[in-house]
């Protein structure tokens, strides 16, 4: 492989692990975390979910079941469409994505001191280019 190559995947790799063991800390899995901070954006439907996290309909109703069993999400039928499921955060809930939402961005900007500050712009914009281009590249990439 190519050292980018190399770069880009021990760097995914990393944070990956780096989520489960800092930010979830073992208190939730990083997929429950993801959710938990999503739905901080508001209510979403299962699907909707599914769609947004890459996972599933039956792989989010599973991690819904776990969050609603902690008492941190609720699900509602849709008013519209009684087939929708609507997920939304308890204020218990929402307590706790706050607190996994301060973990996260404490743990990155503790990983961008690390960064010499006459380069922290140029890798803040690399990052939002990386990030674009995949989000733009997404739908060519799925191959499963």
């Amino acid at each position: 492989m190519t050292s980018v190559v190399d770069d880009v995947i021990a760097f995914c790799r990393m944070f990956s692990s780096f989520e489960r063991e800092e930010i979830c800390c073992g208190t939730v899995s990083a997929a429950q975390c993801v959710l938990l901070q999503t739905l901080l954006e508001g209510e979403w439907d299962v699907s909707g979910l599914a769609v947004h996290t890459r996972v599933t309909k039956g792989a989010m109703t599973r991690l819904v079941d776990g969050l609603e069993a902690r008492g941190w999400v609720t699900r509602e039928k849709a008013e519209d469409d009684a087939r929708r499921v609507i997920v939304a955060l308890t204020a218990a809930g929402r307590k706790e994505a706050k607190r996994l939402s301060a973990l996260t961005e404490r743990s990155i900007a503790t990983v961008f001191e690390r960064i010499p500050k006459g380069e922290r712009d140029v890798v803040m914009r690399s990052i939002r280019l990386l990030r674009l281009a995949a989000e733009e590249t997404r739908q060519q990439l799925d191959c499963c």
